[in-house]
C-alpha cells in the first residue's frame, strides 16, 4: 500500500474519530507529531495524523527575501528504531517564533512546512520532529520556510525549501510490545512540566510547553534509556497524539467541549518517568472548545 494511501486512510480514520467524539465515545484528534496510541509500539499508528487541514486549503502566497540576509535550510532524515522517520531542520537567518505563528508578517521570523511526496502533511516548530506515516521504500521529505502568516518565503522567486529522498528500512511491528508502557523512577528531583493551549488566529490550537530539569532528546529517540533524558507525548483527553521533542506544537483540530490536554515526560526507549512517589511527571490543561 502506498504512503498516500495509507494517510488518506488514516486521516478517514482519525476524522470518523473525531465525529465519534461529539457522543459519548473517548474522543480523539490529530497533532503535528507522534502517533496516536501509547505504548512502546505505538508510534507505528501515526500515519497521516498531522494533516494541517486549514493551512493547506488556500494560496497563502509568497515573501522573497534578498540578499546575504535571506534565510536558508537543511535537513537531515533518519529512520526511528520504532518505526517512522525523525527529520532534523537546520536555518540561517531564519528564527521560528511560535507564539507569532498565523500573526503578521515579520522578516526573518516564520515556521515549518513538511511536505511528504509532494503533499503538505503538517506545521511544525520544532528543528526535530518524528513524522511515522512513512512505509518502506523511497520517501521524498521537504521542509518549506513558511513566514508567520504562511506565506512562502521565496528567493529568486523559487520556494526556499530543503528535500531529501530517504529509504524507509522495512520495519517489523512484532518486535514491540503492545499495551500500558513500563514507567522508569527519574533519578535526581524530578522535572518541572508545565502546558498551555491557545487557539491559533488562523486554525486549530498552539500548545506551549514549559520544562525545567529534563534533557529533550531526538538523537536518541527510540534507542537506549539515558537517565535524566528523553522526549514528550502529548495527549487529548487521554488519546496519545504525539511525540514531541520540543517545547511547542500546532494541534489542527480538537473536539467540542471540555477537552484535556496533556504533556507527559517519557524516557528514550518510551517509559514513563515517575516521580520519587511513583506519580506520572506530566502536566495537564483544559480546553473549553465552542
Amino acid at each position: 500500500m502506498t504512503t498516500r494511501m495509507l494517510r488518506l486512510l488514516a486521516a478517514l480514520l482519525a476524522l470518523s474519530l473525531v465525529t465519534a467524539s461529539c457522543g459519548d465515545d473517548d474522543s480523539s484528534t490529530s497533532a503535528d507529531t507522534g502517533a496516536m496510541t501509547e505504548g512502546e509500539h505505538d508510534d507505528h499508528d501515526d500515519h497521516g495524523d498531522h494533516d494541517d487541514h486549514g493551512d493547506h486549503t488556500h494560496n497563502h502566497g509568497s515573501v522573497e527575501a534578498e540578499g546575504a540576509t535571506a534565510p536558508t535550510v537543511a535537513l537531515e532524515v533518519t529512520a526511528d528504531p520504532a518505526g517512522g522517520i525523525n527529520v532534523f531542520v537546520e536555518t540561517a537567518n531564519f528564527a521560528v517564533v511560535p507564539a507569532a505563528a498565523s500573526a503578521g508578517h515579520v522578516e526573518g521570523e516564520g515556521h515549518f512546512h513538511l511536505f511528504i511526496d509532494g503533499e503538505k502533511v503538517l506545521r511544525f516548530y520544532n528543528k526535530a520532529i518524528y513524522f511515522g506515516g512513512v512505509t518502506e521504500g523511497d520517501v521524498e521529505v521537504m521542509v518549506e520556510l513558511s513566514a508567520n502568516d504562511h506565506s512562502t518565503y521565496t528567493r529568486g522567486g523559487d520556494p526556499i525549501v530543503a528535500m531529501a529522498t530517504f529509504a524507509v528500512p522495512p520495519h517489523a511491528h512484532d518486535d514491540h510490545a503492545h499495551g500500558e508502557p513500563e514507567s522508569v523512577v527519574f533519578e535526581g528531583a524530578a522535572p518541572m512540566l508545565g502546558i498551555t493551549v491557545e487557539p491559533d488566529p488562523k486554525s486549530g490550537y498552539n500548545a506551549f510547553v514549559t520544562l525545567d530539569g529534563m534533557v529533550l532528546s531526538a538523537q536518541n529517540a527510540s534507542g537506549d534509556h539515558v537517565p535524566s533524558e528523553g522526549h514528550l507525548h502529548l495527549s487529548v483527553n487521554g488519546q496519545k497524539i504525539g511525540r514531541l521533542y520540543g517545547l511547542a506544537t500546532h494541534i489542527p483540530v480538537l473536539p467540542d467541549g471540555a477537552v484535556e490536554v496533556r504533556i507527559a515526560a517519557f524516557t528514550n526507549d518510551h517509559m514513563v518517568y515517575v516521580d520519587g512517589d511513583g506519580e506520572p511527571i506530566d502536566a495537564i490543561t483544559t480546553v473549553e472548545v465552542g
